[in-house]
């Protein structure tokens, strides 16, 4: 993924004072000098407005907002631009076989990550869920987890990734979101999914996700 770069945009206004309040004419008055009060009102202000460009994977823009801080916005990308079809090498696929996963503008205040992969169309189903991810990451390799990080039992029966394999015929929407957490949660490899789902939104305090069907 691409780095995020900062552009300053700079509002100049300007203030003048008011002048002579006489031309300049052959009739012999000289012209009167600016008071001091003129003087200090004739003032130039220089703002300046960062500008946070984030660059997805096929180089467009994905998001240009920052909160009020001036902080970036949490951002998650995957192997597949926001909306796609996903790639058939994670389809129907097991733990081996999970997605790179990147992210950006990771609070200060977060004290662990964690990734929720959840089928909209079929909600109960477990397909992946990582909890207590180090905040101070920034990539998960395909194939593998932070070694501090804990994964739940997912519906297949393995733990860790099972790859999205909707019924023959059937097109299902997903999401894959990211959640910064308050905290480092109190579990386990092989927990149940739901559960571990269910303590990460409980303690989740910023989330951003990419969405894909299958």
């Amino acid at each position: 993924m691409r780095g995020l770069r900062f552009t300053p945009i700079v509002a100049l206004v300007v203030v003048l004072g008011i002048g002579a309040s006489a031309c300049g004419t052959d009739d012999g008055r000289e012209m009167q000098q600016p008071s001091d009060a003129q003087i200090a009102s004739a003032q130039t202000t220089t703002t300046f407005a960062a500008e946070t460009t984030l660059s997805g994977l096929d180089g467009a823009p994905i998001d240009t907002t920052v909160d009020g801080g001036g902080s970036v916005v949490l951002t998650v990308t995957a192997p597949w631009a926001d909306g796609d079809t996903i790639p058939d090498a994670f389809r129907c696929a097991g733990p081996e076989a999970s997605p790179e996963v990147s992210w950006t503008g990771v609070p200060a205040e977060a004290k662990s990550l964690a990734l929720v992969l959840v089928d909209e169309d079929a909600p109960d189903y477990t397909h992946w869920v990582v909890a207590n991810i180090d905040p101070a990451t920034s990539t998960l390799l395909g194939g593998s987890v932070d070694p501090n990080a804990v994964q739940a039992r997912n519906s297949a029966g393995s733990i860790g990734f099972s790859g999205p394999c909707p019924p023959e015929g059937q097109t299902h929407a997903y999401s894959l979101s990211l959640y910064a957490l308050d905290q480092v949660l109190e579990v386990q490899n092989g927990d149940d999914g739901a559960a571990m789902q269910n303590a990460i939104y409980a303690a989740a305090i910023e989330a951003a996700a990419v969405t894909f069907t299958a």
